[in-house]
C-alpha cells in the first residue's frame, strides 16, 4: 500500500528533536555503497563519533557495489541511490533517510552565468542529439525572460566540533513546507561558445544514474527512448559506440571521477550530487520545471518535489515527476540506507540504529551547505517506523 508524503523540510527547526537510542559505545560501524550520500556521511563522521562514542567508516564506490557488498556480507549498512530489488538477507530494509538534488554540472569557458536547461535539451545533449554549446535550442532558452522561486531564509544555532554556530538554512511553514518569499523574473542573455559538448557519464554501477535515466525517460520520453537503468550505456538511447561518439562520450567511475574529468575537459558536462560541483569549483544548471519555473539544484527544491512522492511497503519511494509544485526541482531524489531488521551482533544494530536516527535528525541541520534536506513531515515519520524495525 502507498502512502502520501508531506513536504520535506530542508531546514532546521528549533523544536527538540528525538533523541538517538542509548547504545554500547564505542563500537565501529562498516558501510559503503553510493556515492552520491557520501558527502553527508563525510562530513558527519566525526560529529556521530563525538555524540554516541561509536564512530563509521564508508566506502564510497556506487550504488551496485552497495548493493553486493551489502549481500556479501561486508557492511553492516549498505547505501543505495535506487532500490535493492532482490536483497540476500530476507531482513534488508530500505530507509529513505537522505534527500538531495543530482545536479547537471558543466564547463563552458567564457559563459559566467548560471545557464538555464529543460528537460529535453538535456536528454537531447546527453543522447548527443545536441553536440555544440551554441546550438540554437540551448541559446533560445538562455535568452528570454525566466521565473525562479526565492526561497525564505533564517538563522539558526547548532553545534559543530562542540561549538555553537549559526547556519543560514531555508525557513519551513507548519507542514514543513519550505517556504518560497517571491518568484524572481529576469531576463536572461547568455552568449555561448563554438564548442563541442563532451558528455561525462558514470561507467560503473550507479544509482545517480538510475536517478538521472530514470529522470529522463520521465520526463522527456520522445528523446530518451530506453528505460532508466543503473548501467548508463544500456540507458543510453543509441549505439553508445558508434564512431561518431569516439571522445565526446567519456566514462569515468564515481561522482569522485566524473566530475574533477569535467573540470579538466572544456565544453565537458555530466550529473552528479550537486556538492561535487562545489568541491571542483563548477556551475550547476537550473531546469524548468513542469510549472515553467527554473530551479536550481538546492535542498529547497528537492523538498518541493519530494512532497508529492508516495512510499511503499519495502521503504522504498516512487517519485512523481507530475509534480506541478511550482517550486519543485524535480531532478531530486532520495538515497537508501540499507539495513537489517536481525543483527547477530546486538550492539552493532543499536549502532547502526543509532547512525540512521543521527544521520535522519542532527547531519543536514549541521552541514546545510551539503545541499542535504533536513526530512520532516510524513517522511520523517516513515524514517523513524522504518528506524525501529533495526533489532
Amino acid at each position: 500500500m502507498k502512502k502520501s508524503l508531506a513536504i520535506i523540510a530542508s531546514a532546521a527547526i528549533f523544536t527538540s528533536l528525538i533523541a538517538a537510542p542509548a547504545q554500547a559505545k564505542d563500537v565501529k560501524l562498516t558501510g559503503g555503497g553510493a556515492t552520491f550520500a557520501f558527502p553527508l556521511l563525510d562530513k558527519c563522521k566525526g560529529e556521530f563519533a563525538t555524540a554516541t562514542g561509536d564512530s563509521f567508516t564508508y566506502a564510497s564506490l556506487g550504488s551496485s557495489a552497495g548493493r553486493s557488498g551489502w549481500d556479501k556480507g561486508d557492511y553492516d549498512f549498505g547505501w543505495s541511490d535506487t532500490p535493492h530489488a532482490t536483497p540476500k538477507d530476507p531482513n534488508t530494509i530500505h530507509i529513505p533517510v537522505t534527500a538531495a538534488p543530482v545536479a547537471v554540472i558543466y564547463n563552458v569557458p567564457g559563459v559566467d552565468e548560471q545557464i538555464n536547461l529543460t528537460p529535453t535539451i538535456i536528454a537531447e545533449i546527453f543522447s548527443r542529439k545536441i553536440t555544440m554549446w551554441n546550438d540554437p535550442k540551448i541559446k533560445k532558452e538562455n535568452n528570454k525572460t525566466i521565473k525562479t522561486p526565492v526561497f525564505k531564509t533564517q538563522k539558526v544555532k547548532t553545534k559543530v566540533k562542540g561549538k555553537t554556530v549559526t547556519k543560514t538554512v531555508i525557513a519551513v511553514d507548519k507542514k514543513g513546507q519550505p517556504v518560497v518569499g517571491s518568484y524572481k523574473t529576469q531576463t536572461v542573455e547568455i552568449d555561448f561558445p563554438k564548442l563541442p559538448i563532451v558528455v561525462v557519464y558514470r561507467n560503473d554501477g550507479s544509482g545517480t544514474s538510475g536517478v538521472f535515466t530514470n529522470y529522463l525517460a520521465a520526463q522527456a520520453p520522445a528523446v530518451w527512448t530506453n528505460p532508466g537503468n543503473n548501467d548508463f550505456t544500456l540507458s543510453f538511447p543509441g549505439k553508445i559506440n558508434d564512431a561518431a561518439n569516439f571522445g565526446a562520450l567519456q566514462g569515468a567511475k564515481g561522482s569522485e571521477q566524473t566530475v574533477p574529468l569535467t573540470a579538466r575537459i572544456a565544453g565537458a558536462i555530466t550529473y552528479a550530487e550537486s556538492n561535487y560541483a562545489k568541491q571542483n569549483g563548477l556551475p550547476v544548471a537550473k531546469i524548468k520545471n513542469n510549472a515553467g519555473n527554473y530551479t536550481a539544484p538546492d535542498a529547497a527544491g528537492v523538498s518541493a518535489f519530494l512532497g508529492s512522492a508516495t512510499t511503499n511497503a519495502n521503504g522504498t519511494l516512487t517519485l512523481d515527476y507530475k509534480s506541478t509544485n511550482p517550486a519543485s526541482y524535480e531532478l531530486g531524489t532520495t538515497s537508501y540506507a540499507l539495513v537489517s531488521t536481525s543483527y547477530k551482533d546486538a550492539a552493532k544494530g543499536a549502532a547502526v540504529k543509532g547512525l540512521m536516527t543521527y544521520v535522519l535528525n542532527e547531519c543536514p541541520k549541521k552541514f546545510p551547505e551539503t545541499e542535504f534536506a533536513v526530512i520532516s513531515g510524513t517522511l520523517k515519520t516513515f524514517n523513524e517506523a522504518q528506524i525501529a524495525k533495526i533489532k
